[in-house]
């Protein structure tokens, strides 16, 4: 039997799952072949929602799903925390103590925002990367907000969603203007790059806005510690600010089990592949999405995109068809850059972002994504996203390519650390 483990149940991780169940469910069906999903939770988030609970005011629940209702017949979900992953012994030990072999493994575990990192960020500082409950504390704390100065910052990178902090300024901005008092709030954007988007193409469509809106932004930005008490914030470099309310996205690293297990960077992110999402030295052994150092964005669509040609590359060794597949880095990035109005974040390994201009289409196209989140999931819609995002992979012809080492390419302004 080829037993097939996804460590992981992540956006990554579960239509990685439901890929494998629909493609081998002959298999499946015979006993030839077994999927398992390991994951912590029951409750799915729809973590791009996080943004509009905390500055729309969305109800925290819309966002979420029991994950067992969006996996495919064929997926044995496991709630039980991986804790170790032995790539020599084949084999993957939960919590618990279970023990569950392998014949191929796929690490989805995503990326974790940990505030902790920087002195006084988590006392400090909120942020809408580490959940609904703290994305709905940023709600809340806008409710009560009279005037002063709102800082969104940076504190480390790369993080999931790169458009985000971005958007969070923007909305601030609609916020305080709905509000009546945007007069009275003072918006500060404090980054580590030298613009307030790292891709240059996509800063050119964002900084005249900023300016349009009067949002102030502060560029070489390392944050290096936050002040509670005096509500300050300083920089490697030498900078401090006042603040009366600040925002800021928190370092990522990878996820415990990878740290724990010894087979990531210094950072926690597996070294894959870039095109086959192979982790190096491993013949059987994947890695998709945040959970990986591959220099591009840390993402939903991203980690999709890999799913696809994981699944295909893992069924091709399952049947031993050696049809190999790559994934060309392609990254679609939506981001809003004021009321109703989008650009997308588009790009591949070998074709950097475009000149974007927002507007109301590609505004509804973003929004349209929380409604067909869960359904694309399943893998239902995928005909749909080959039109949609174009040409995402291509065949292998000599598998011996696919063990060379990742060429290096800027991807939208991204080295590995900084992302798309």
């Amino acid at each position: 039997m080829a037993r097939v483990v996804i460590v992981g149940s992540g956006d990554g991780g579960t239509f990685t799952a439901n890929l494998l169940a629909a493609e081998l469910r002959d298999e499946i069906r015979h006993g030839s072949a077994s999927v398992y999903l390991v994951g912590e939770h029951l409750a799915h988030p729809f973590q791009p929602g996080n943004l509009d609970i905390a500055f729309k005011g969305a109800a925290p629940d819309k966002y979420v799903r029991d994950e067992t209702e969006l996996l495919r017949k064929g997926v044995e979900f496991v709630q039980d925390p991986a804790v170790k992953i032995d790539l020599g012994a084949g084999s993957v030990t939960t919590k618990s103590g279970r023990e569950l072999r392998y014949d191929y493994l796929v690490v989805a575990t995503g990326a974790v925002a940990d505030p902790s990192r920087i002195p006084g960020l988590a006392e400090g500082a909120l942020n809408f990367h580490t959940g609904p409950k703290d994305s709905q504390r940023i709600w809340d704390s806008l409710q009560a907000f009279k005037g002063g100065t709102v800082i969104v910052a940076i504190s480390g990178v790369p993080h999931k969603c790169p458009p985000s902090p971005d958007e969070a300024a923007f909305m601030l901005d609609d916020f305080f203007s709905k509000r009546g008092i945007r007069d009275k709030v003072k918006i500060k954007f404090l980054t580590p790059y030298p613009r307030p988007y790292p891709a240059e193409k996509i800063s050119h469509a964002i900084e005249p806005l900023f300016q349009e809106k009067g949002i102030e932004v502060t560029a070489f930005f390392n944050v290096d510690s936050v002040d509670p008490a005096r509500r300050k914030i300083y920089s490697l470099e030498g900078e401090a600010f006042d603040y009366d309310l600040l925002i800021a996205v928190p370092p990522h690293h990878g996820a415990d089990v990878i740290i724990n297990s010894g087979i990531g960077d210094e950072d926690g992110y597996v070294s894959a592949d870039k095109e086959t999402m192979k982790v190096r030295g491993q013949e059987r052994v994947y890695a998709i999405g945040d959970a990986t150092n591959i220099p591009v964005s840390k993402s939903g669509v991203v980690a999709h995109l890999q799913s696809v040609v994981v699944a295909h590359n893992i069924v091709s060794g399952i049947r031993g068809t050696k049809d190999v597949m790559g994934y060309n880095g392609r990254i679609n990035c939506p981001m809003e850059v004021g009321p109703r109005r989008a650009i997308f974040v588009s790009a591949t390994y070998t074709s950097p972002p475009t000149d974007q201009t927002p507007s109301i289409v590609k505004y509804y196209e973003k929004r349209s994504f929380s409604m067909i989140y869960w359904r694309a999931l399943n893998g239902s819609l995928e005909r749909i996203f080959d039109l949609f995002f174009g040409q995402t992979r291509y065949p292998i012809v000599d598998k011996a390519d696919s063990e060379k080492p990742a060429m290096t390419a800027e991807v939208a302004g991204g080295d590995g650390k900084k992302n798309a």
